[in-house]
């Protein structure tokens, strides 16, 4: 009888197949995220494959504590030969996802590292004790060899990995001074150089920092390192053994049916695990031949036998540390200290260690990559020898290639990855916006059509009677609702105006998100979008029908005053409930769009006062199109300095992607910026450029204008 009284053995065992199912299920999404960071690189023709799905966090570790459930399992005999080879399978399978982790330590922080780490750690330790205490008792009895060579390489590539991770953040130090270094040179080579300038200078500087973002990459630097040169070479090892235990379990146990309660899915979880460490085995082993190809240098690479500073920069600072100091007694301040420094001095032996097996790993590649040169180029050196097959970037380009130290052949990048850029800005130049062009040309050539900001006292903050910020997102939405406001307007006028705001609004956010950074408008841009998204969609302005709020028969002038009365009416009635009391960022969407179109109906009929005259309904209608397209255009001038921000003002593991964004932005509004060049707008300090204050203030000063006074009767319907 079961120990377990009660217990229905079969019934108990009944769930099992379905755990196995489950295993599979966690190990094909495994494979599927390598196979898809593999497919990613060959698309992108980065040949060491950068890790975007695939990559050590809670996620991919939570699915490997799943798909090595099988060698964990001590409490199910696993006799069968399907069974025994499931577990070796298992072995290989985690290594084989611990080699394709390599490059995504480069993407992590110092904490995020050492919890990763830390995760990793209890994980490959866990499941090489359970292998241990089952090849002890004999629980594995098949391929005890293969299983424990693949337990002390599982376990060196845990040591690799960890060591190669102290020295990320080092890396990456050194690689952040190098970039601000060369780009403070390629500002100062700009002063020197004043003759290029406009589109064709900002395309020159997005190729010198996409060669900076590049190079510097994080992700790139792991997979370039002598560290994964040898976890790639223990990835083929791994391969190698396991396909010799599936070949020698296949002559001799093909016989032994599978006897656990698993009963066939170790057969399918043998079977893809194999698959997925065939598949990152072939990964890592071009990923290794790849970054060869950057120091195919045989005599170079047999020569470089120091270990570099930023290996064990992190160490030594570690070792200088003062902890001892924190205990009172002197006797453990003196056996702490000694015991420190022990144990770092063998910490770095093991990091030198470490970095020459890296080395003589990186030698061979470079060998295996020159082998068929020397097979057909023996005895050529009248010829020149054996030449790299990497291509030189541009010599123009080559001083902005980042590297660290010891990395003097890295400017021979793939010429493929240089590419890239140019890719990116050319499908930039097919989703230029076409509607948003049509209605910047209806501006005015001299911005005219900002007067009538310039005019409105409201946007003067110190004659504001609240403390809500200009924004242009804001004044863009509600300029287009007035617009959009009158009915006799032809339906599909309306719509092109409405299409041409909507693609402009994606510049502006991302000019008002970049360059207002520091500013504090997140509250008014949500505001902003909730407006936006009932005005495009139903034409819709706080909960009231646009096109239904003119009475038949009124003039344009009277629909603005009607929409100022409706804005007005919601502000006193917040008023009275106390809303006005706290800051904007705590007004609702609403109260802050009713404050915004009160500012703009004000400004609207002091310029129709100032003016004196009278305008029908498509004059009106175009006179506030040119003044959306003369904001838009004035707004739009920053994409420049958006441009460049994107390339420097974001962190190392994020530059490469918001160089390429920045690429694409700049392929996207190439017209846009060639036809703003021809705009005689009024010059303002670059750190000022994103203000409207500033804007309205300089075409104030250029048209010496002056803001004029209106009778108390036209505005006592927006005043009151």
């Amino acid at each position: 009888m079961s120990s377990c009284e009660g217990c229905d053995a079969e019934k108990y065992s009944s769930p099992m197949p379905w755990i196995g199912r489950y295993i599979e299920a966690a190990s094909l999404l495994c494979i599927l995220a390598m196979l898809l960071d593999t497919l990613h690189g060959f698309r992108r023709r980065k040949f060491w494959f950068p890790c975007r799905f695939f990559k050590l966090n809670v996620v991919s570790l939570t699915l490997l504590a799943v798909a090595v459930k099988l060698p964990m399992d001590l409490n199910n005999p696993m006799p069968g030969g399907a069974d025994q080879l499931a577990k070796l399978s298992s072995n290989a399978f985690m290594s084989t996802s611990m080699v394709n982790f390599m490059p995504s330590l480069g993407l992590m922080g110092e904490k995020e590292i050492a919890m990763n780490m830390a995760a990793l750690g209890i994980l490959v330790i866990t499941l090489v004790v359970n292998v241990c205490v089952e090849l002890g008792t004999g629980v594995i009895y098949s391929a005890k060899v293969e299983n424990i060579l693949v337990l002390v390489f599982m376990m060196f590539l845990f040591v690799i990995l960890s060591f190669s991770a102290l020295a990320v953040p080092k890396m990456k130090q050194d690689l952040e001074m190098q970039f601000f270094e060369t780009k403070r040179m390629m500002e100062k080579a700009e002063w020197d150089d004043v003759e290029k300038s406009g589109l064709s200078k900002l395309e020159e500087d997005l190729k010198k920092y996409w060669v900076m973002a590049e190079t510097g990459n994080p992700q790139f630097v792991m997979a370039r390192s002598v560290t994964c040169s040898a976890v790639c070479a223990i990835c083929c090892v791994n391969f190698a053994i396991l396909l010799e235990g599936v070949i020698r379990n296949n002559f001799f146990y093909v016989h032994i049916k599978p006897g656990s309660d698993y009963r066939r899915s170790t057969i399918c979880i043998s079977r893809i695990q194999s698959i997925g460490v065939a598949l990152g085995t072939i990964a890592s082993l071009i990923r290794w031949l790849a970054t060869a190809k950057l120091s195919n240098d045989r005599r170079r690479c047999k020569s470089k036998i120091k270990v570099e500073k930023y290996w064990i920069e992190g160490l030594m600072e570690w070792k200088r540390s003062s902890v001892a100091l924190q205990f009172k007694n002197p006797r453990i301040r003196k056996l702490v200290h000694r015991t420190k420094s022990l144990f770092v001095n063998i910490c770095i032996g093991v990091q030198i260690c470490i970095i020459a097996i890296g080395k003589l790993a990186k030698y061979i590649s470079v060998i295996l990559l020159n082998l068929p040169s020397l097979c057909s180029c023996s005895g050529s050196e009248n010829k020149g020898g054996l030449r790299s097959e990497a291509k030189y970037v541009d010599d123009d380009l080559s001083k902005y290639v980042l590297h660290l130290e010891g990395e003097d052949e890295l400017p021979q990048i793939m010429a493929n990855e240089s590419s890239a850029m140019r890719e990116v800005i050319e499908t930039g130049r097919k989703l230029q916006p076409r509607i948003l062009m049509e209605l910047l040309l209806q501006g005015s050539k001299d911005t005219d059509g900002l007067t009538m900001l310039e005019r409105n006292c409201i946007l003067d903050p110190h004659s504001r009677d609240d403390d809500l910020p200009s924004s242009w997102k804001m004044l863009l939405v509600t300029l287009t609702s007035i617009a959009v406001a009158n009915p006799r307007i032809d339906q599909e006028m309306v719509e092109h105006l409405l299409c041409g705001v909507s693609q402009g609004l994606k510049y502006v956010n991302l000019i008002e998100e970049v360059l207002g950074a520091k500013e504090d408008l997140k509250r008014i841009r949500t505001a902003a979008d909730e407006v936006w998204l009932h005005v495009f969609l139903f034409h819709r302005w706080l909960d009231n029908d646009l096109r239904k709020m003119a009475v038949d028969g009124q003039t344009s002038k009277e629909i603005v005053q009607n929409l100022a009365a409706s804005a007005n009416e919601y502000i006193l009635k917040m008023k009275t409930n106390g809303n006005l009391k706290n800051g904007y960022q705590k007004w609702p969407a609403k109260l802050i769009a009713a404050t915004a179109m009160n500012h703009i109906c004000r400004t609207i009929l002091l310029d129709i006062e100032t003016k004196n005259e009278q305008t029908n309904d498509e004059e009106f209608f175009r006179n506030i199109s040119v003044s959306i397209a003369d904001v838009l255009a004035v707004c739009l001038a920053n994409i420049p300095r958006v441009i460049l921000m994107k390339c420097f003002s974001v962190p190392i593991e994020k530059r490469e992607a918001s160089v390429l964004q920045a690429a694409l932005l700049f392929g996207e509004t190439e017209r846009i910026l060639r036809f703003l060049q021809q705009h005689e707008f009024p010059s303002i300090a670059p750190e000022k450029i994103v203000h409207i204050e500033e804007w309205c203030r300089s075409i104030k000063q250029k048209h010496n204008l002056s803001v004029p006074t209106s009778t108390q009767d036209d505005l006592q319907i927006v005043t009151q």
